[in-house]
């Protein structure tokens, strides 16, 4: 019988939490820049290269890669001859507490789903707990960013689906989700099992290092065909189109029922002009004749104020209209960045500063536009609501690049809290920027870049 203390626990889970969010694991890096060199499409090439640049960034200042540190999931394989001195869950728990703590990582988990109420120190974990064999206890962090976990879907298909019907399943859902998990992909299917084994199995195969395949020679050979398949959809980095959809997936499957054939497919990790795009210099705050020549896939380098906002920041700010009240700035004019950084070190303006999934502020978007509005800033796709307050107020909706936290940290020159910490990191906060880099997605004049650049890079093949 060995024993490990609660201390050990705790502190290999504090280094796990710190290291998962700040070191891009080998594999990952080595497919990405495999990537880079093959993808064909130069708006896709040049940003690949901006998520590489990315990498180095987070090492340079020391910052997560994402501003999205997730919710720590923690998977144990655990041997039956191991005994805990303390408690085992606490442990893993304040390890988590630790690590967020220590690591200048973002504080993202809700108290209660409905009620909300930031817990403060991003705990408490989901634990996956295996048991094995023998003296060993292996623990893995695995943090998932919510702007992927949203996309996961479970869909009991029925036997006679079959693999045609699985395949199906898979390739609607990667178009499904489109830009919003920020592609390039890592992808983790599961198969199998019952309705909660499925979405283990799918969190497991997300565990697999990209360079190892399924065991099983018939499983292997299906990811393979799945990866090609999704490939030749033409989404590309970023949804902008190109080659690089995903950069590898993984399947885990396990015996089922006579009647059930569960899947799971949960991701991780995420009109183009013809002729020359263009870059643009831009300084806040806009107004419409700035941003008339402006069209979907030109880039923008930003210069100027620009104020964070996401759900529960706009959802006040709707309140406060609702009763009459001043927001906490003037919207004429002005450009809103759906981010939530990361806490910044001690002599630092900002931690990690990626964009969050802009479709949560759709309901509430079209009512700034009017009043002033004129840039929006995030990533993934637009409802029709939006893109129609773009074009009759002159607006643009411009993507800063996904999963590129630290990159997009090094355009920050200052920062200010100026309305409701009590929000943590959805306060609003009034940021000054130069040469913020971002591409436009949609424009004053109907383009939609999510549209158009697969739909050109197809085209151009």
């Amino acid at each position: 019988m060995r024993t490990i203390s609660a201390q050990e626990i705790t502190d290999t889970v504090a280094r796990l939490c710190i290291e998962a969010n700040t070191r891009l694991p080998q594999d990952v890096q080595a497919a990405l820049d495999k990537a880079r060199q093959e993808e064909p499409w130069p708006l896709a090439k040049n940003t690949l290269d901006l998520l590489w640049s990315n990498l180095s960034a987070a090492r340079e200042e020391n910052l997560p890669i994402c501003q999205d540190t997730g919710m720590a999931c923690v998977f144990v394989e655990l041997g039956t001859d191991v005994h805990i001195d303390g408690s085992f869950e606490a442990a893993i728990h304040e390890g988590v507490r630790r690590g967020y703590t220590d690591g200048y990582l973002r504080k993202s988990i809700v108290a209660d789903p409905l009620r909300r109420g930031n817990t403060g120190d991003n705990t408490p974990a989901a634990i996956t707990v295996h048991l094995v064999d023998g003296e060993g206890c292996r623990i893995t962090v695995a943090p998932k960013g919510f702007g992927s976990e949203n996309m996961s879907r479970i869909q009991m298909l029925k036997p006679a689906d079959g693999v045609e019907g699985f395949k199906k399943f898979v390739l609607d859902t990667v178009k499904l989700a489109g830009s919003n998990p920020c592609p390039p992909i890592v992808l983790g299917i599961g198969v199998g099992g019952s309705f909660d084994k499925v979405a283990y199995l799918a969190k497991k195969a997300l565990l697999r290092p990209l360079d190892v395949p399924n065991p099983d020679p018939y499983y292997a050979q299906l990811e393979q065909e799945l990866l090609a398949a999704i490939n030749e959809l033409g989404i590309g980095p970023q949804g902008f189109g190109g080659r690089t959809t995903c950069l590898g997936l993984a399947i885990e499957q396990m015996p089922t029922h006579v009647a059930g054939l569960p899947c799971d497919p949960p991701r991780q990790r995420g009109a183009v002009r013809r002729g020359e795009l263009m870059e643009y210099r831009l300084t806040t705050p806009c107004t419409v004749q700035d941003l008339a020549p402006l069209r979907a896939g030109d880039t923008v380098l930003l210069s100027g104020v620009v104020y964070t906002a996401r759900d529960q920041a706009h959802k006040r700010m709707t309140e406060a209209l609702d009763k009459g009240e001043t927001l906490p700035f003037d919207l004429e004019g002005s450009a809103i960045y759906y981010v939530g950084p990361t806490p910044e070190r001690p002599g630092e303006v900002i931690g990690s500063a990626g964009p969050t999934t802009s479709g949560r502020m759709d309901a509430m978007s079209p009512r700034l536009l009017d009043l002033g509005n004129k840039i929006m800033i995030g990533k993934g796709k637009r409802d029709d609501a939006v893109k129609a307050a773009v074009v009759r107020n002159g607006a643009v909706y411009l993507a800063a690049l996904g999963g590129a936290g630290a990159l997009m940290a090094k355009s920050v020159q200052t920062l200010e809290v100026i309305a409701w910490p009590d929000l943590g990191c959805e306060a609003v906060r009034r940021l000054t920027v130069k040469d913020m880099p971002l591409t436009v997605i949609l424009d004053a004049h109907g383009g939609d870049l999510y549209q158009s650049g697969p739909a050109a890079y197809l085209e151009s093949r």
